[in-house]
């Protein structure tokens, strides 16, 4: 168990580096992404976060397959992969603490890549709501998981 305690957070550790390192990008191409137009930016906001729980979805369908075929060590490994490639995404659009009062960090950012304000809205805002009702839970119970499997 301890074993499976210290990769999470070494998986944590790993997505925070990589969220700071990509961030700017990640947002230049969203703000590309959104053409000036509101409902696209929307659609590839919902798309991207669709795309992130799908993933969880499909690492989470494999290793309940190899924990069905009696290989825990896999569905583990599998449950982790997922974790990997969708946790750096957990930061970048995400609200700051403490900034509650004031706008979404990710749309001053937006705003700061070019972005029109009705589009940075349109990816800043429904990120947060994503990511509290969509992103944060498939990754918790991705997270309990991988605690859980024995």
């Amino acid at each position: 168990m301890w074993l499976r305690v210290t990769l999470l957070l070494v998986v944590t550790g790993w997505s925070v580096l990589v969220a700071v390192r990509r961030e700017q990008r990640v947002l230049r191409r969203l703000a590309r992404a959104g053409r000036g137009s509101v409902r696209r930016a929307l659609v590839v906001v919902t798309a991207s976060y669709l795309a992130l729980v799908a993933v969880l979805a499909l690492c989470g369908l494999a290793a309940a397959i190899a924990h069905d075929a009696g290989l825990p060590a896999l569905a583990i490994l599998a449950l982790l992969v997922g974790l990997t490639v969708t946790a750096p995404f957990l930061w970048l659009l995400a609200p700051a603490a403490g900034e509650w009062l004031g706008p979404v960090t990710s749309f001053r950012d937006l705003r700061r890549h070019g972005a029109k304000k009705g589009v940075a809205r349109a990816i800043a805002y429904p990120a947060v709501v994503y990511h509290f009702f969509l992103l944060m839970p498939a990754m918790l119970a991705t997270v309990m998981a991988v605690i859980l499997v024995e």
